[in-house]
C-alpha cells in the first residue's frame, strides 16, 4: 500500500507559477466550462468548499497550458461604430 502524498501548491504558489493572478486562477476553477477538475487539478484542504484550494501542479499546468482559449472576437456583443 502507497503513502506518498501529491504534492500540492497554494493558489498564490501555483498562480505565480502559472504566470497570472489569483483572482483569474479561482475565475478560471469556476467557470462552466473549465480546464480544472477537483480531484485531478484541485483539492480542497479543509472538509468544506470555503477551505482553501490546494492545486496539484503538474497536471494544473498541463491542462492549464493544453486548455483552448476563446477567440474574443467570437463573444462580441457590441456593434462597431
Amino acid at each position: 500500500m502507497s503513502t506518498s502524498v501529491r504534492e500540492t501548491l497554494s493558489t498564490a504558489d501555483m498562480a505565480k507559477a502559472l504566470g497570472i493572478s489569483e483572482k483569474l486562477l479561482l475565475k478560471i476553477r469556476k467557470q462552466a466550462i473549465s480546464p480544472f477538475e477537483l480531484g485531478t487539478h484541485y483539492r480542497f484542504q479543509g472538509v468544506t468548499t470555503a477551505a482553501p484550494v490546494r492545486w496539484f501542479p503538474g497536471p494544473t499546468d498541463e491542462a492549464f497550458s493544453s486548455f483552448t482559449r476563446v477567440d474574443p472576437a467570437s463573444i462580441e456583443t457590441m456593434r462597431g461604430a
